[in-house]
């Protein structure tokens, strides 16, 4: 039973981890256009402005000469590349401006990027970058794909596993009462009051085994929440420990049902032999 569980669970938290990191990494994606040195601010607003007014455009962020000095800085603080600055006076920034440009999907990148490689804004853009994950997008849909496909075979193992070994639990818990359940039935027991204690029986297994499943779940997930934290730079894209939380009564709420309806069944068959007297 907990293998079965635990199965569906990790299964759901998988699932999760595709999807948010697929946004956390359609998120990253954007084009940056490098403006040429010494543009002046009309042209940079009138570009901003009909980048900003396109359909297909969500956001447009202005990078100045200020910020990508910094930026540069930062990139490069553990490297000799740093010192190409000492070339030049304190006062002086040989930076330009850049547009970091975010569309609503990433099959709008390629229109964008034509929009600005039109001839009337040559004079002002040096160049533009499209940083394209479109090849670790599919690469992640892949393997995630290849999971949840064996998965499911697996956890149909688990519970055909789960429902064999439910049954011949209950039926040793019946065979060592049966001269019990025969007396009762002759004294004029009904059937549904002879299965009734094995069928609770059969649900407080499943309920242990859910309770077993969620403090390993949460275990981990508070485990690993913390390298999730740094590999993702922060609890914006995932955080699983949440993730459980909000679809507690769903995730195992639902399984719960599906296993108590499962051992209910299991010992049903397996009690009916005893009840013929």
């Amino acid at each position: 039973m907990f293998l079965s569980i635990f199965s569906v669970t990790l299964l759901l938290g998988i699932d999760y981890l595709k999807q948010a990191t697929l946004q956390g990494v359609e998120q990253k994606v954007d084009i940056l256009v490098s403006l040429k040195p010494n543009v002046s601010k009309e042209n940079l607003d009138s570009l901003y402005d009909d980048l900003k007014y396109l359909p297909e455009v969500k956001k447009v962020t202005i990078i100045t000469p200020e910020d990508n000095k910094k930026l540069f800085q930062e990139r490069n603080a553990d490297s000799s590349v740093i010192k190409a600055l000492d070339i030049f006076a304190e006062n002086e920034n040989p930076f330009s401006y850049n547009l970091a440009v975010n569309a609503y999907d990433l099959n709008q990148y390629q229109s964008i990027l034509d929009f600005i490689q039109q001839d009337k804004y040559k004079s002002i853009v040096e160049g533009s970058a499209f940083h394209n994950y479109e090849q670790f997008i599919s690469q992640i849909n892949k393997i995630a794909d290849s999971v949840n496909r064996y998965s499911w075979y697996l956890i149909g193992i688990f519970i055909l596993i789960s429902a064999i070994v439910i049954f011949n639990t209950i039926r040793m818990s019946i065979y060592t009462r049966k001269d019990e359940i025969m007396i009762i039935k002759l004294v004029g027991a009904s059937n549904w009051f002879v299965q009734t204690p094995f069928i609770i029986e059969s649900i407080v297994y499943a309920l242990l085994a859910l309770a077993l499943v969620v403090l390993v779940v949460f275990t981990l997930a508070n485990f690993l929440q913390p390298s999730l934290n740094v590999y993702y730079q922060g609890t914006d894209v995932i955080n699983i420990t949440k993730y459980f939380q909000g679809k507690f009564w769903l995730i195992f709420g639902g399984q719960f049902l599906a296993l108590a309806l499962l051992n209910t069944v299991s010992t049903l068959f397996a009690v009916r032999k005893y009840l013929k007297v």
